[in-house]
C-alpha cells in the first residue's frame, strides 16, 4: 500500500506543470543596451543557439487610433473596463500607433533601428495582447514617470511591476515566457495620465527545427526532479526489502 502511495506521489510530481509564466523586466540605459540585455536573456534561458526573431515594430501600420490591431505577435486590443486618458492622449478608449512627428507625448519613442513607429498606450488604463506564442519579448519606454503604477499580467495570473526608473524616457527590455501559450498579456495602469510606448516585439528562434523553444529548466525544476528520484529510490528499496525471504 505504501509503495502505491509513493509511486502515486512520484507521478503527481512528474505530471505537475513545472512553472507558471515568468515575466522579466530589465532597465536599460540605451537601445543598444536593451538589445544586449535581450541577447543575453535569450542565451541564458534558451542556450547559445537561440536567436531573436522579430515579430513587429509597427512600421507597416498606419499611424492613428485603434481599438484592435492584428500583428505577427498577436492581436492588440483595449481591455473591457479600460478608462480613457485625461492627459495628453486623444481622450478616447483606444491605443495609438505614433511616430516622432505626430506624438503628443515626451519620452516615448521608436526603438527599431531605422524605424519610426511605435505602439502607444495613449494613456488608457488597460491594454492587452492576445498571443499563441509561449515566448514574447519587447521594449517599453516612459513607464511610471509621472506617478502612475503599471503592472504586467498574463492569463495564468503571473504579474510584475518591477519598473525602477520612473523617469521621463526610461527604457526597459521585457520578456515573458511560459510552459504553454501565454494567451493574454495585459498592461494595467492605475493612472489615466501616465502611459508608455511599446516596440520591437519578438520571440525566440533556433537554427534547427529540431530544437525546442522551451526555456532552460529553472533551479526549482531540478529540485522537483531530485525529490522525484529520491521517492522512486525509496519506493524500489522498500519493495526489494519486502521481497527478500
Amino acid at each position: 500500500m505504501k509503495l502505491t502511495i509513493q509511486l502515486a506521489a512520484l507521478a503527481a510530481i512528474i505530471l505537475t506543470p513545472a512553472n507558471a509564466d515568468i515575466i522579466t523586466i530589465i532597465s536599460a540605459s540605451s537601445v543598444a543596451n536593451a538589445t544586449a540585455d535581450r541577447n543575453t536573456w535569450l542565451a541564458e534561458n534558451f542556450g547559445a543557439g537561440a536567436t531573436p526573431q522579430a515579430l513587429t515594430g509597427f512600421e507597416d501600420d498606419a499611424t492613428g487610433s485603434y481599438t484592435s490591431l492584428a500583428t505577427a505577435a498577436g492581436t492588440f486590443s483595449v481591455v473591457p473596463g479600460s478608462l480613457v486618458s485625461t492627459g495628453n492622449g486623444t481622450h478616447k478608449d483606444a491605443f495609438t500607433v505614433l511616430n516622432s512627428s505626430d506624438t503628443p507625448f515626451q519620452g516615448r519613442y521608436n526603438t527599431t533601428p531605422g524605424g519610426k513607429n511605435w505602439l502607444d498606450s495613449n494613456d488608457i488604463t488597460k491594454l492587452q495582447l492576445t498571443t499563441t506564442l509561449d515566448t514574447v519579448y519587447f521594449f517599453m519606454t516612459d513607464v511610471d514617470d509621472t506617478g502612475g503604477k503599471l503592472t504586467i499580467q498574463t492569463a495564468d495570473g503571473a504579474t510584475s511591476s518591477n519598473f525602477s526608473g520612473a523617469t521621463n524616457g526610461d527604457l526597459y527590455f521585457v520578456a515573458i515566457t511560459g510552459p504553454n501559450a501565454i494567451g493574454d498579456i495585459r498592461w494595467l495602469n492605475n493612472s489615466q495620465a501616465d502611459g508608455y510606448g511599446l516596440d520591437d516585439f519578438g520571440t525566440v528562434a533556433y537554427p534547427s527545427p529540431l530544437r525546442s523553444a522551451a526555456p532552460v529548466p529553472e533551479p526549482a525544476s531540478w529540485v522537483i526532479l531530485g525529490v522525484a528520484m529520491f521517492l522512486l529510490w525509496a519506493a524500489l528499496g522498500q519493495r526489494e526489502r519486502k521481497e527478500r525471504p
